[in-house]
């Protein structure tokens, strides 16, 4: 009973749509796409109550899938020119309802990138391989991110092992914000380094700032997101 109460929350549910810029110069910069955060209409925020709820069954992961169909669609339809990037939790890799959205979105499979997020599979499954599931993804057609790169489980390894399958690495800058900065900058100099031999492409997250964009273009990225730009909007 207290699941069902949960997944009624999903008429609460919102995608907000923060833009990735391609950044040519300091007065240049225009919409590569956008990724799409789940949101609440209660308090703005990303659901993670109901959202972890709901990935723990089929059940929920369901509704929740379907629920991103229909918005992922209208979004697409409404913006047939534009890529959306799309979170996937790796523990709905588990779940039927997963694979039938990826295959009931694959007309607009040009449109989507799917990100795998950095969090761990809970329980054990040891039928689950995330390697299998990643190449099947890519049979689909659709481009595969790896997000949050150097966190979690989403670590070199992993993509070393999944090279013929991810075609984009997500660094966020945010996890430095209470350290040494610079010390952020040098992990995204190694990042840097294996998104152009392996022939990546590389989002930096976190970007607050014009000198933050400007020094990043400097090292070469072209690829920026973050609030100096937007804190998303709802398209």
């Amino acid at each position: 009973m207290g699941n069902e109460t949960i997944w009624e929350n999903t008429d609460n549910f919102y995608l907000l749509c923060q833009p990735i810029m391609q950044v040519e110069s300091l007065s240049q910069q225009e919409v590569n796409g956008y990724e799409v955060l789940l949101r609440s209409e209660k308090n703005n925020r990303f659901p993670q109550q109901e959202f972890s709820a709901m990935i723990q069954s089929e059940s929920g992961n369901q509704q929740l899938m379907g629920w991103y169909a229909q918005e992922l669609q209208r979004l697409c339809q409404k913006k047939p020119k534009t890529r959306f990037s799309v979170n996937i939790h790796p523990q709905q890799l588990l779940w039927q309802s997963t694979w039938t959205f990826f295959e009931g979105m694959t007309a607009h499979k040009e449109q989507l990138q799917i990100e795998l997020t950095e969090h761990p599979v809970k329980g054990q499954h040891d039928s689950f391989d995330l390697s299998t599931a990643l190449a099947k993804i890519k049979a689909y057609g659709y481009v595969i991110a790896v997000d949050d790169i150097g966190c979690g489980q989403n670590t070199l390894s992993l993509v070393f092992a999944n090279l013929e399958n991810v075609d984009c690495l997500k660094f966020s800058l945010l996890p430095f914000i209470q350290l040494d900065e610079e010390i952020g900058f040098s992990f995204l100099t190694c990042w840097l380094k294996v998104a152009k031999k392996y022939q990546l492409e590389l989002i930096v997250e976190g970007i607050e700032t014009r000198d933050k964009m400007a020094q990043l273009l400097e090292m070469g990225v072209h690829l920026q997101q973050g609030y100096l730009w937007s804190k998303g909007e709802r398209l």
